[in-house]
């Protein structure tokens, strides 16, 4: 299969490149955390780092799970990096239980937009 010319992949010798960087999107649940433990333990390829998005909400079973888990990727060498942007509370409406984010699309023209 041969790439196509939005993909952000490129072809060097007929092989695929390896990725400049592997970011794992840590959202501590079973996918992410075995992910982690599995790079941690040299089964897949280590990651140079993992984001976890702290939203201010989660439960202390949560971050203490995080504590434990950062502790072991750490050690293996994969730094997990905590962001977190405060005041995303008043953007929820409690009627709805939402916030609304902004969200972008690729439409057919082909031009960027916002949904």
């Amino acid at each position: 299969m041969t790439p196509s010319r939005r993909d952000p992949r490129s072809l060097d010798g007929g092989r695929l490149r390896p990725p400049a960087l592997r970011v794992l999107s840590l959202g501590m649940g079973v996918k992410s955390t075995a992910l982690l433990m599995l790079a941690a333990d040299g089964v897949i390829p280590r990651f140079d780092t993992a984001i976890f998005a702290h939203t201010g909400r989660e439960p202390k079973e949560v971050m203490r799970h995080l504590d434990r888990v950062e502790a072991i990727a750490v050690e293996a060498g994969i730094p997990i990096v905590r962001v977190s942007v405060p005041g995303i509370r008043p953007d929820a409406d409690p009627r709805r239980l939402h916030v609304f984010v902004p969200t972008f699309e690729l439409p057919a023209d082909g031009e960027h937009g916002e949904a």
